[in-house]
């Protein structure tokens, strides 16, 4: 007997024990509990229902299960679960639990059906066997009693191709019924499939020259994205960098006003410190103190507009610098995408240099045209400067020169009460002079 087959049997004589010890009498269930929803079933028909199946395995069981191997071994699991969960509950919750019991024992018995059914065939094939078996024992035992005749081996023969051919032809020719019935019903369906079979490849044909298409549609798409993209890129760069251009540019001509007015304050105050010069020089001995005194205050009235003039200057060359130079990126990343794409049509190592170039110049820092020098005011520039350096390391002592040059005016400006009386001095010898000729 199958392994299955008798783990199927253990399971349901577990099953047994268990419903005898959770139902405590044979009344019906129904009866029992006053409840019409329980069936009117006992406790020795549940368990008869189970050993009647372990009696009929014991019975038809046999070594080969075939195709319902797998659903019967799964079986061996599901009395497990009833016997562990459902049958403590067929005295309490008869109305589900009985049921539960109840279909489990049929599918079981159900799917035993084609293992344990003896037909036709194998009854006749068992008796085959069992009159072999008779007639094997016959010819041994007329082995023993004398030697075999000739014709009686002929006879036996005769005998078992007879029945052989009898208890065959029977089966061979229901095979072959069913085998034609089976064949038939699978031209059927074949012929059946092969429709679906053309509908589909028409469909899937379809389908392909629709994915053909939308791709097609989809790659022209993304070029045109692509090429949307570069543009705009391009469009955003040049847009940047113009309105940087025009930025400085606007700054830059504030600067040349500012540039303007400075140079028209210095000219107004330079003029009128010249004029007052120019009188002061007529005055006849004029002292040396007053006369520095007064190109100090004229240097001083026109060093402010001196001053910004040559802020201004230096912040105009360098805006209009930068401006040159953001409005040259400006004019590279408008023309690239069209460079690019002449470039395209002849070389591809034309295109790859045209790219290089225009990010070597877009790359450039402005910052190249500012000046890395930062000057506080003129002087320091012009002492900064190449040809001061060169002039102190020509001239002997001449860093010393204009120390002393810079310390006399310096005392000069903090004691201006020394040339003032000094003025009011040779102011006042000329009036006496004139009064003593009036005199005279």
């Amino acid at each position: 007997m199958h392994n299955t087959l008798i783990a199927i049997q253990a399971r349901l004589r577990e099953l047994v024990s268990q419903v005898q010890a959770s139902v405590p009498n044979d009344e019906p269930f129904g009866n029992a509990h006053a409840n019409w929803s329980f069936p009117g079933l006992t406790r020795a028909e549940l368990i008869e229902e189970a050993e009647a199946i372990v009696d009929l395995i014991e019975e038809r069981g046999g070594d080969d299960l075939g195709e319902h191997e797998a659903r019967l071994q799964d079986y061996v699991r599901r009395l497990q679960h009833l016997q562990q969960h459902t049958v403590a509950q067929l005295w309490g919750q008869a109305g589900q639990a009985v049921p539960a019991y109840m279909l489990t024992l049929q599918g079981l018995r159900k799917a035993l059906g084609p293992v344990l059914t003896q037909d036709e065939r194998a009854e006749a094939t068992s008796k085959l066997k069992r009159l072999t078996q008779q007639l094997r024992g016959m010819e041994a035992r007329l082995n023993g009693l004398e030697p075999r005749a000739t014709e009686l081996n002929t006879m036996v023969d005769r005998i078992e191709q007879a029945y052989h051919a009898a208890d065959q032809l029977p089966t061979d020719l229901e095979t072959l019924a069913e085998a034609r019935q089976k064949v038939t019903a699978l031209i059927k369906d074949a012929t059946r499939d092969q429709g679906d079979v053309l509908r589909i490849r028409e469909s899937a044909g379809e389908l392909d020259k629709q994915l053909n298409k939308i791709a097609g549609d989809a790659k022209a798409v993304l070029e045109r994205c692509e090429t949307a993209y570069s543009a705009a890129t391009s469009v955003g760069l040049a847009a940047a960098f113009s309105e940087r251009s025009s930025t400085l540019s606007k700054s830059m001509w504030v600067w040349v006003a500012g540039l303007v007015g400075a140079l028209a304050a210095g000219s107004y105050f330079g003029s009128a410190q010249l004029h007052s010069l120019a009188e002061l020089f007529k005055v006849p001995n004029v002292a040396s103190s007053v006369v520095l005194l007064n190109l100090l205050l004229s240097v001083l009235s026109v060093g402010a507009p001196v001053w910004f003039a040559w802020l201004s200057t230096k912040q105009i060359g360098q805006r209009f610098r930068l401006a040159e130079d953001y409005a040259f990126k400006a004019s590279i990343s408008r023309a690239y995408e069209g460079f690019r794409r002449e470039a395209a049509r002849f070389d591809k190592d034309m295109e790859a240099k045209l790219l290089t170039s225009a990010l070597t110049r877009l790359d450039e820092l402005p910052l190249r045209l500012v000046e890395t020098d930062c000057h506080g005011s003129p002087w320091h520039e012009l002492a900064s400067s190449n040809v001061v350096k060169q002039a102190m390391q020509a001239i002997p002592g001449f860093s010393e020169q204009i120390k002393d040059l810079a310390s006399k005016a310096l005392v000069t400006v903090t004691s201006p009460k020394v040339p003032v009386a000094s003025i009011s001095t040779d102011e006042d010898a000329p009036s006496s002079g004139k009064n003593k000729v009036g005199d005279a």
